[in-house]
This record gives C-alpha cells, structure tokens and sequence, in this order.
C-alpha cells in the first residue's frame, strides 16, 4: 500500500515540477519579449521624432530660405 501512495506522490511532485518550470519560462520569455517591445518603442520614437526634425528643417527652413535668394 505504500508503494501505490508513495507513487502517486512522486508522479504528484513531477507533475508540479514540470509545470513550475513551464511557468518561469514562459515568465522569462515575456520578460524579454517586453524588453524587446519597449526597446523597439524607443528606438521608433526616436526616430520619428528625427524625421519629423529633419522635415521641419527641409520643408521650412531650407524652402524659404531658396525662396528668399
């Protein structure tokens, strides 16, 4: 009878086991995956914020002043 118990408990503990390790692997890929996500943010909007400067001084700055030569 302890044999059946003892079992059952071992396969209990795998079980759990398996499943916890799952869990923070899946925790560790969303980590990165948010890192990645934010990291991409920044880098986009910083470059948009650059072309839109860039825009600025080519449709503004250097038109007006080939209009005023």
């Amino acid at each position: 009878m302890d044999d059946g118990i003892g079992t059952l408990i071992w396969i209990a503990v795998v079980i759990v086991t398996v499943i916890a390790v799952v869990y923070v692997i899946t925790l560790i890929a969303a980590a990165i995956a948010m890192a990645a996500a934010a990291g991409g943010s920044l880098w986009g909007g910083g470059r948009a914020i650059f072309n839109y400067g860039k825009s600025i001084k080519e449709n503004l700055i250097d038109s007006n002043r080939a209009a005023a030569a």
